[in-house]
């Protein structure tokens, strides 16, 4: 057993300056540690930061003293029935987060298992195909993928090629440098967009059809989806808008769907999403919040539930050197996912 011993909480940097909390669970025989990242920018990011400190000293750390920290569900649960709300308005989904995972992270050590495999299991041997950021314009962030990965560093030799062949800006530029690096490293690449303003449905279906676009992540209704999902072939239709505005978890609207586990609160219900995505044949792809520390853990939670992406930012070197230990560690045993729409 690992019977919880002690739970501390501190304020942690995050990218771009913002705060948060991070929890360290250390039991008779094992310590685990989260710094929980956070996907908005709050106005009183350092005042949040310390209230969560306060909570997990003086509320959440004494209620879970003397559980098994291998008990996940248990654990989870009994945060949900601390904070007593739907939604974790009380201790916030980042404390949830923070304490969930290193509560993870400490039952690992004490098998002195890696994180993805205590959460995988045995035969846990798919590596995600990251999905790098290269930049951001007007009207969509670019993303780079490479569907016929082979090792994890393709993806950010494919991003540096991409990113010398460019010229000029907006989609058609970038499209055009994805197949000139294609061409140069010999590699499938190919273009994701994010959303980030209303486009008109014909001319959005246009830009995907017309660019080197395998990834789309679209902002807007029923009659979006339906039309992207309907009418373009072999592109990755990313459901976060609609299942985080109208809770709609539906093949016919999208294929894929990005979860940042900040959103959920705990990593039991992290899990769940995953899984009833997949119940849904949607292709569940883990993505980092806006706001990330150089926790590696990400890179574990990918692998360990068989998530066949994974969304990065351009500076999240953490996560993709995790990534590569994970795959030196599975050695011959490891593959990277098929990642298919």
């Amino acid at each position: 057993m690992s019977v919880i011993e002690n739970v501390i909480g501190r304020v942690a940097v995050l990218r771009g300056g913002r705060y948060s909390v991070e929890v360290d669970v250390i039991t008779n025989s094992s310590f685990g540690r989260f710094a929980a990242p956070i996907d908005e920018d709050p106005g009183l990011y350092i005042a949040e930061a310390h209230r969560a400190v306060s909570e997990v000293d003086e509320i959440i750390g004494p209620e879970l003293i003397g559980f098994d920290a291998s008990e996940q569900e248990l654990i989870d649960s009994y945060l949900w029935e601390i904070d007593g709300t739907e939604d974790f308005s009380h201790i916030g989904a980042n404390t949830a987060l923070a304490v969930s995972v290193a509560a993870a992270k400490a039952a690992a050590n004490v098998k002195r298992m890696p994180l993805y495999s205590y959460i995988g299991g045995t035969f846990t041997t798919e590596l995600p195909v990251p999905i790098l950021e290269i930049g951001s314009g007007e009207r969509f962030e670019y993303y780079v993928m490479v569907r016929d990965l082979m090792e994890i560093t393709d993806v950010v030799d494919a991003a540096n090629s991409v990113l010398d062949h460019v010229e000029g800006s907006g989609v058609a530029s970038i499209s055009r440098a994805t197949e000139k690096a294609a061409e140069e490293l010999g590699l499938e690449i190919a273009l994701g967009l994010v959303q980030k303003v209303p486009i008109e449905t014909a001319e959005l279906l246009s830009t995907v059809e017309d660019n080197n676009v395998a990834y789309i992540k679209p902002l807007g209704g029923e009659e979006l989806f339906l039309e992207l999902i309907s009418g373009t072939h072999e592109v990755f239709v990313d459901g976060e808008y609609l299942f985080r505005e109208k809770n709609i978890l539906d093949r016919r609207y999208y294929n894929a769907l990005s979860i940042k586990p900040i959103n959920l609160g705990t990593l039991t219900d992290l899990y769940n999403i995953v899984n009833d995505a997949k119940s849904e044949r949607i292709v569940p792809i883990l993505a980092e919040a806006r706001y990330e520390s150089s926790d590696e853990a990400l890179a574990h939670l990918a692998v360990g539930l068989r998530c066949p992406a994974v969304v990065l930012r351009r500076d999240s070197i953490a996560k993709l050197n995790e990534l590569i230990r994970i795959a030196e560690d599975l050695g011959e045993r490891g593959r990277i996912i098929t990642f298919e729409g």
